[in-house]
């Protein structure tokens, strides 16, 4: 036991440790050196950088217990500007005398136990010294804890309290102890840092650690000597890193590096003295930032004198840019804002008053006070208001730009809202408006500093919010709920719910758009309180009672508060149960959009959104355009911790068929921080009305009241409010809204009637025109500053770090435009005046814009500064000097422009990277390093091998820059060259006019470090620039002009012959028009394009055999060119019907073979039997085998290219081929054949047999139902099949009376338009030169648009004689189902070819549409830019839910069917070359209309009305149509249910609910037996009937019967036609909304004008796509069932004298029921038909109804206010019997 006891107590005595708590001597005095540094760049070598280092002896001595001075000996501040590690650190003489002078006196500090106290020094001791000896005394620091050698904990030192980690290890032999100390400064309690311009920038709540931009880390060694007077610091060596990665790169990162060391040098026995001086305290470790920032770390400029400063910086922007920027303006610009930040309001307006009557140095010192940001700036901007010096523009610019880049802190808060209050603003509501937007902004940045927002801040606002809704000013409203929505604090929750809904019932009299703007006002506050706002938001979107619009906002804000899944949960309840289908779809469209985001802060709302669309029916899917939706867009890339999202609100208000709202904004998202980069937003309400109104008086027409009074018959029925018309947008950036504006009712008439009303429109014009004559002459120069963005930290050595972005631009325009009118303006202007004159306009107009913008790393200080930087200057300038002439009458316009005289850079983009070192002592000396030498060494791999005997000699030359290979792509030529080491990437892209003198040149020079690592920041390293410039280019003749000349209509063509008649004017005038022809074709290169497009119109026959012998002999002449396959094939086709192919027809055929052979191998297999040998078409290829698979398989395949003709043809083949070879597709080969069979032309065309996936044998394609295994089928094909010839030679002329049309028309179909067409548009750009000859650019357009078969054509052609380029593109409807293009281009346009076709058709049984692209030869540069385009195409199809099918297609063609599987679905198959993407049952926005199809042959001219007229069909389709047929009814929401209708009884059908009250259609059964029914309308002046009499539908109009049975009445004012049509009567009133209304006795049909949506009441619905509430009856409430709907709508005639004998009245529940636990009576909360007094019921039906319930001993009945009994709450439903036919014997009249 004793052993045991004696091992615990030596165990216990070895566990404890020496006290190594570090002290110092009070007696003695302790010499240090210190040395600290900092270095900025990135962290690779051989990069430069930039630094300074302090070096100095340090003298500790105490001066009492736990007080010690603290004496900084021989400081010297030494530079670091070069490349590291090469170069040294140069001593700085400026610097350190500078700030040696705040070191000579000393400082007093207090240390006990390793802590650092409270810190004392000189007065007035400068902020940048006191820190530097804190960075000192920091290194003092240590927390030691006796017990334990590893522990953490949260350490104060000079970045705040930051986690901190020790390791202890103790040395006892030697009494020495090692301590290391690392600390983690991304992980602080209580970090020191400042930032500036970052308010609205948010941590992201989910991602707040992983992903910052900047991270740093400190580590401290130190070593301890332990001796009996305690243990003593001999050396403390510290290390600390600041690393940003911009792109959250982990290799892309630049660093700040700061090192310290501190040792020992000898320890003195003498006690130090207090000093004589006064010291006052400077707190402790932590560091202080001054209370005025240093300068932008771009420039050092010297404070004294501020004044005559800004008038010299001033006076050199003024002077230098005069013209055009100077190269520094920028910089000077941001020099001037510094200047403006220290001087003193006196300073301000004493260089007001030197600059005031100056406009232009007005302009400059504005933009430049606006944007410092001081108090004083803004007393100067709020002197200037009140003294009335600005205009209204400078006005509100200046305070717009003050206020949201004021620095935000209590002084400048009492500042702005003393400027906002003042009068001079209140006058004016635009300023009013910017002035508080502005003011709101300024206290979210105030209050988003402080813990908590003083009320003095917020009570200019909330006075504005009482202001407004005391006096019931919609406007003040706004302004005070989009300025509560800027500030985003809680404290103003009380005065947003006053506007809302919920608070009470005078809210709900608040206009829609303002309670929108209320519920928007509690997104900001929401991310401060957003239990608070998810608690009123619920409560209004589940009210059923409250305007869609305003719910769906509130659904929208819910979601930004990031719920939580319950609440989530929630609202996809609300949305099961919910009957408005607009607020569905936009709850249901939101989830689903929010449950794809990818974004890390919606991680948790976008999983909870995908567990709450499960409780959802997808039939909210399905839901059409008409309903409210939201989409969501963005993509995160997880790698560089950046993302972006867009999101789309589009808003549908019931009242009409397209969107009332539509928001969009983006949000961006790095590294741990979100910003919402802007948001617009746009509401229109009422719109319709006043685009459709039309002057009618509807309210003074008889029958307005008419309809009034009927109205007034329906229990509870009122007419809809009138909208009141108003468009109103707003812009936010980041969360701010800048501006909105509201044009109302009044303005939007003004603007209608500037339009529409002849005399306010000649008005403006004849204004417009005069200011063009007058001139306008003026300059115009703006700066503007666009950001600061600046983060401060503070080193270990006490120097700050500062990460800055700083970006300005300026725009200038410099403007001269003189115009002269011939004949001139008289007094009496009318706008006819204007097609008879022609107007001269001579302009020099010279617009530019430069954006400069800076990002900077490194020490910035009040005496030095040694940083990175990055510049960055796009400069853009647009010089356009010409003379126009406009001639009305001849439509003919001229524009001249001098040419090229001189290099112009219109775009000029430079990127600079250097290392700058700065120092007051220095101004004007700036040293700068490129951060990227000129010797820097370049990738190991990229070295050249070097034998050491020829090391010195050859092998350096061996790789030199020269020896590298070029590569030549888009006409350019890029280099890289690795001459010393750094990559310098070069490329030069030039397009030459030189028939214009002109070269318009891209160039890109750029030296990055990217071949150190491949990183984008690494990239952004060096020097880069890029530009766009127009040089002149020498010519053999001077160039006078450029001339652009464009001629329409009938004179086009005369200007083309008079180019080409410009030699040689004497022609035999007999033959000049063919002439002319002839030599159009030639100047266009098409004489031999369309060689034989009328040679071969009507020959004779020719045996085949002659025709294939002079084929296969033509086919060598080497001068027989035809410029394309289409040409040819379209050619030859054309004359098919009626004859064979001419010999000049087959020698353009054979010409093509050569060049085409190739891309038919790669065509439908089933061709290959036909394929031509290399030399031509040899005999073989007429065989009658080859024929029949070449015409089968042209007949069976849309992807083959091979044409059959045959000599022998029934008429619809020939027709077939005529549509079929018409059009512009890449023909591969053709073979002529003597009998072509129809027989497969039902076929579905199978894939091919030689390299296709999908099988050839049918029964494999139709036995899996994969959708791209089935075919195309052309509608043309199939109703002109092909049929096999008889042997009767004459047979080839017979012709169906289907085609024959089509087949006529075909043969004189002409290939070039201007044979039958003269040119509509001419237009030419050519230079005008010395030697009279033309040189440029011709294009001429001809178009026959009125023809059967519409066709433009297209030729672009190259007026220098040597050049044969041109372009032809040619497009045409060639039937009612296919419509093709063409463009070519090259040499006479046979170089190159793309080609096109749509045909319309079958694919799965579906109708279908096919769209072909083909591309037989194009440049190498277009391939490349498609193939680095086709790389997306497989992830696009991805992400828009596509499936993938590797499969072999043809190489040079690619086609998309689209096949309409239903009126709202779709199946859409993309064939490419090597892949197949399909998807079945994709959603379109809008029904399509899915009908009959009407055979080709049956189309009335023009042909091409199918293509022509499905733009008006789809708008046809969603026109709403209201049907009654026998007892079936279909509303316009397409609702149907069965009704019987009460005989003899009106029922409002369809009624115009709106204030207008235009019509009014009322139906009635008027026949029991016969099931017939008459109906009345109220429109307009008259009062119309029609009613089936013995089999005709009569027509009274006011009572009078028309005569005649061939009915055709038009009404006199508003247009009204009334004509017979099949067995009834056709109305048609579109000024009053009937499109048109049928009616024949037994069937009503009426479709009302797309603007009534909304408008409609009736049997026939609202018109508003609310499908769940179609039963709405005349009150506004539901009625539980069809019957009680239709009951509803019963119009009630008087007792005796109508014929309707029901009437509405309440029902008493026949038994008494037990209602919780009480016996009840029950009375009907809404009316049912009853006969009248005196009648009874021969005919009843159920209705349900609801009830109210009383006790049954109450004492009320149903005469006691039963009209009450509509207003009562509902208890319970049952089922009453309905009275529908009364028999009346003893009907009482006084009823």
């Amino acid at each position: 036991m004793r052993g045991i006891i004696f091992a615990l107590a030596l165990t216990l005595v070895g566990s404890q440790k020496f006290d190594i708590d570090p002290g110092f001597s009070s007696r003695k005095s302790h010499l240090y050196s210190y040395e600290g540094w900092v270095l900025n760049g990135l962290q690779e070598k051989s990069l430069a950088k930039a630094g300074v280092r302090l070096s100095s002896k340090l003298e500790i001595s105490g001066l009492s217990e736990n007080t010690y001075l603290l004496k900084i000996r021989s400081p010297q501040f030494e530079e670091y500007n070069g490349i590291w590690p090469r170069d040294s650190f140069t001593r700085s003489s400026k610097i350190t005398q500078m700030v040696s002078s705040c070191f000579t006196r000393p400082f007093k500090f207090e240390y006990s136990s390793g802590r650092i106290g409270n810190i004392y020094g000189p007065e007035d001791c400068p902020d940048m010294c006191v820190n530097i000896v804190r960075g000192i005394l920091n290194m003092m620091q240590i927390t030691i804890k006796k017990s334990q050698n590893v522990y953490e904990l949260q350490e104060a030192g000079i970045g705040g309290v930051c986690h901190t980690r020790y390791v202890i290890q103790e040395d006892r032999k030697n009494s020495r102890v090692s301590v290391t100390k690392t600390v983690d400064q991304n992980n602080c309690q209580e970090k020191v840092m400042k930032s500036v311009g970052m308010a609205y920038i948010y941590p992201c709540p989910v991602d707040m650690m992983k992903g910052r931009l900047i991270k740093g880390t400190a580590a401290f060694s130190y070593k301890l000597k332990q001796s009996d007077s305690g243990t003593l610091i001999t050396e403390v060596l510290s290390q600390q890193v600041y690393q940003i990665s911009p792109l959250s790169e982990p290799t892309g990162v630049a660093v700040m590096e700061a090192r310290q060391q501190l040792t020992l040098l000898e320890v003195r026995s003498e006690r130090g003295s207090a000093p004589d001086i006064s010291m006052q305290s400077y707190g402790g470790l932590r560091y202080r930032f001054p209370s005025v920032l240093p300068q932008m770390p771009l420039q050092l400029i010297k404070m004294k004198n501020p004044e005559q400063r800004i008038a010299e910086t001033l006076q050199h922007i003024v002077q230098n840019n005069q013209q055009d920027f100077h190269d520094d303006v920028p910089y000077r610009f941001l020099e001037l804002v510094q200047l403006c930040r220290i001087a003193s309001a006196d300073s301000l307006e004493s260089i007001w008053r030197q600059f005031s009557d100056k406009p232009r140095y007005r302009r400059w010192l504005l933009s430049a006070v606006s944007a410092t940001g001081t108090t004083e700036a803004l007393k100067f901007i709020k002197t200037r208001i009140r003294n009335d010096d600005l205009s209204y523009i400078q006005t509100l610019l200046s305070i717009s730009f003050a206020l949201h880049l004021l620095k935000a802190d209590e002084h400048t808060v009492s500042t702005a809202a003393d400027l906002v209050t003042s009068s001079r603003i209140q006058k004016s509501p635009m300023l009013q408006q910017v002035a508080y937007l502005g003011y709101s902004s300024v206290i979210n940045r105030y209050c988003s500093q402080t813990s908590a927002c003083p009320k003095e801040a917020l009570q200019p606002i909330h006075d504005l919010a009482d202001e407004a809704i005391s006096r019931g000013r919609e406007d003040k409203m706004k302004l005070a709920l989009k300025c509560i929505g800027n500030m985003g604090e809680p404290a103003s929750i009380k005065r947003i719910v006053k506007f809302l809904p919920i608070s009470s019932s005078s809210a709900s009299d608040i206009p829609i758009h303002v309670q929108i703007d209320a519920i928007m006002a509690l997104r900001k506050i929401a991310w401060k309180d957003p239990k608070t706002v998810q608690g009123y938001l619920i409560q209004i979107l589940a009210d059923q009672s409250l305007p869609p619009e305003v719910r769906m906002m509130a659904c929208a804000v819910i979601f930004e508060t990031r719920p939580a899944l319950p609440l989530i949960t929630t609202i996809a309840n609300v949305a099961m149960k919910e009957s408005n289908l607009q607020v569905a779809s936009f709850v249901y469209s939101h989830m689903r959009a929010l449950s794809k985001s990818r974004l890390p802060y919606t991680y948790n709302i976008s999983s909870a959104c995908n567990i709450a669309l499960k409780l959802l029916a997808p039939k909210l899917d399905r839901l059409s355009y008409r309903y409210s939706k939201v989409m969501h867009f963005g993509d995160y890339f997880d790698n560089y911790k950046v993302g972006a999202a867009g999101d789309v609100f589009v808003m549908n208000s019931p009242g009409t068929m397209f969107p009332s709202a539509i928001i969009s904004k983006l949000v961006a998202y790095s590294a741990g921080s979100v910003a919402d980069l802007v948001e617009v937003g746009v509401r229109v309400e009422g719109l319709t009305d006043i685009i459709m109104k039309r002057n009618i008086p509807f309210a003074e027409y008889p029958t307005y009241k008419k309809i009034k009074e009927i109205g007034k018959a329906l229990l509870g029925w009122k007419e809809l409010p009138t909208e009141t018309p108003l468009i109103s947008a707003y812009l936010k950036i980041f969360g701010q809204e800048l501006a909105y504006v509201n044009i109302n009712k009044e303005v939007l008439h003004q603007a209608v009637k500037t339009v529409l009303e002849p005399a306010d429109r000649n008005t403006v014009m004849k204004r417009i025109i005069s200011q063009i004559r007058n001139g306008i002459a003026g300059q115009w120069t703006q700066p503007v500053w666009l950001g600061e963005l600046r983060y401060i930290v503070p080193t270990c050595t006490g120097l700050p770090l500062e990460y800055g972005s700083y970006t300005t631009a300026l725009a200038r325009a410099a403007v001269n435009v003189d115009g002269k009118m011939t004949p001139p303006l008289t007094g009496d202007f009318r706008p006819s005046q204007l097609l008879e004159s022609t107007m001269q306009i001579r302009s020099d107009i010279n617009p530019g814009l430069y954006v400069y913008t800076v990002a900077t790393m490194g020490v910035n200080t009040e005496y030095f500064q040694h940083a990175v930087e990055i510049q960055g200057k796009v400069l853009t300038r647009v010089p356009m000097k010409f003379d126009a002439k406009i001639d009305v009458k001849v439509k003919n316009i001229k524009i001249e422009t001098n040419p090229c005289h001189e290099e112009i850079e219109i775009v000029v983009g430079r990127h600079k990277a250097f290392a700058v070192s700065r120092n007051l002592g220095e101004l004007g000396v700036e040293k700068r390093t490129s951060i990227l030498p000129e010797d820097a060494s370049s990738d190991i791999v990229e070295e050249p091998f070097k034998p050491s005997e020829r090391a010195s000699s050859e092998g350096s030359t061996m790789q030199g820059a020269d020896s590298m290979p070029r590569r030549h792509a888009y006409s350019s030529q890029e280099d890289l060259r690795y001459g010393t080491g750094r990559k310098t990437h070069k490329r030069d892209i030039c397009v030459k006019l030189h028939r214009l003198g002109c070269q318009l040149c891209f160039s890109r020079r750029s030296q990055d470090a990217s071949f150190l690592k491949n990183t984008y920041l690494h990239r952004l390293i060096g020097e880069h620039e890029a530009k766009i410039v127009l040089i002149p280019v020498q010519t053999d003749a001077d160039i006078d002009k450029i001339q652009l000349e464009i001629q329409a209509g009938s004179r086009a063509a005369s200007k083309i012959i008079h180019v080409v008649n410009s030699e040689s004017e004497e022609e035999d005038e007999s033959s000049r028009y063919e002439d002319i022809q002839a030599k159009l074709k030639k100047i266009l290169g098409i004489e031999n394009v369309f060689k034989v497009a009328n040679k071969t119109r009507h020959q004779k026959k020719q045996p085949s055999k002659k025709g294939n012998a002079m084929l296969t002999e033509l086919g060598k002449d080497p001068k027989a060119k035809n410029p394309s396959s289409s040409s040819s094939a379209s050619s030859t086709a054309s004359s098919s019907s009626s004859s064979a192919a001419s010999p000049d027809r087959k020698k353009a055929v054979d010409e093509d073979e050569n060049d085409q052979v190739k891309q038919a191998r790669n065509k439908d297999a089933r061709s290959k039997s036909s394929s031509p040998s290399s030399s031509g078409i040899s005999s073989k290829s007429s065989s009658s085998s080859s024929s029949k698979s070449s015409s089968s398989s042209s007949r069976s395949s849309s992807s083959s290219s091979r044409k059959s003709f045959s000599h022998h043809s029934h008429g619809h083949h020939s027709s077939h081929l005529n549509d079929s070879s018409s059009s512009s597709s890449s023909s591969s080969s053709k073979s002529l054949s003597h009998h072509s069979h129809g027989h497969h032309s039902g076929h579905l065309e199978g894939g091919s047999s030689s390299s296709s996936s999908s099988s050839s044998s049918y029964s494999k394609i139709w036995g899996d139902h994969e959708i791209y295994q089935y075919r195309f089928r052309s509608a043309h094909r199939q109703e002109f099949p092909k049929r096999k010839p008889s042997g009767d030679p004459l047979s080839s002329t017979y012709s169906s009376t289907r085609s024959s049309h089509a087949s006529s028309r075909a043969a004189s179909w002409p290939k070039f338009l201007g044979d039958v067409k003269t040119p509509v548009l001419a237009v030419f750009l050519h230079g005008i030169r010395n030697d009279k000859k033309i040189g440029g650019l011709q294009l001429v357009v001809y178009a026959d648009i009125d023809s059967i078969r519409p066709r433009m054509q297209v030729f672009v052609s190259n007026l220098t004689d040597s050049s044969k380029w041109k372009l032809c593109a040619d497009a045409s409807v060639l039937n009612a189902h296919k419509a093709a293009a063409y463009l070519k281009w090259g040499r006479n346009c046979q170089d190159y070819k793309i080609s096109t076709e749509l045909v319309t058709g079958r694919f799965a049984a579906h109708p279908a549409v096919q769209v072909k692209l083909e591309w037989p030869k194009v440049p190498s540069s277009v391939r490349s830019v498609a193939e680095w385009f086709y790389k997306f195409v497989p992830g696009a199809a991805f992400m828009l839910g596509f499936s993938e099918k590797t499969d072999k297609n043809p190489s040079r063609q690619a086609r998309v069917i689209v096949a309409l599987t239903s009126p709202r679905t779709c199946d859409v198959v993309i064939k490419l070359p090597d892949m197949i993407f399909y998807e079945k049952a994709m959603r379109l926005p809008l029904s399509l209309p899915v009908g009959p199809r009407i055979p080709a042959s049956e189309l009335q001219p023009p042909i091409w009305n199918v293509f022509a007229e499905a733009p008006s069909a789809v708008l046809e389709n969603l026109k709403a149509h209201c049907s009654v047929s026998h007892n079936k009814i279909t509303t316009f929401n397409e609702v149907q249910f069965n009704y019987t209708m009460p005989a003899n009884c009106y029922h409002i059908l369809a009624q115009d609910c709106s204030s207008d009250l235009k019509f009014l259609v009322m139906m009635r059964k008027a026949e029991e037996a016969m099931n017939l029914k008459a109906i009345n309308i109220k429109l307009g002046s008259q009062e119309i009937d029609m009613r089936s009499v013995k089999g005709q539908v009569k027509l009274l109009i006011d009572g009078v019967e028309s005569p005649t049975t061939n009915v055709s009445y038009i009404s006199t004012g508003a247009p009204l036609w009334i004509h017979s049509e099949k067995q009834g009567l056709v109305l048609v009133a579109p000024a009053y909304g009937i499109d048109k209304l049928y009616f024949d006795g037994y069937t009503f049909r009426i479709q009302v004008a797309l603007w009534m949506a909304g408008k409609m009441c009736g049997i026939c619905g609202k018109y508003d796509a609310e499908c769940e509430q179609e039963y709405r009856m005349p009150n506004g409430y539901l009625a539980k069932d069809a019957v009680s709907f239709g009951h509803s709508w019963i119009l009630e005639e008087k007792p005796c004298t109508g014929a309707c004998k029901l009437r509405r009245s309440f029902v008493k529940l026949e038994k008494t029921v037990q209602l919780v636990g009480v016996e009840s009576k029950c009375y009907s909360t809404e009316p049912v038909l009853r006969c009248m007094k005196g009648c009874s019921a021969t005919k009843t039906t159920p209705v349900t109804v609801g009830f109210h319930c009383l006790p049954a001993d109450s004492a009320t009945s149903l005469t006691d206010k039963q009209t009450k009994f509509d207003q009562k709450s509902e208890d319970i439903q049952d089922t009453v019997d309905a009275h529908i036919a009364c028999s009346c014997e003893n009907e009482d009249c006084s009823a």
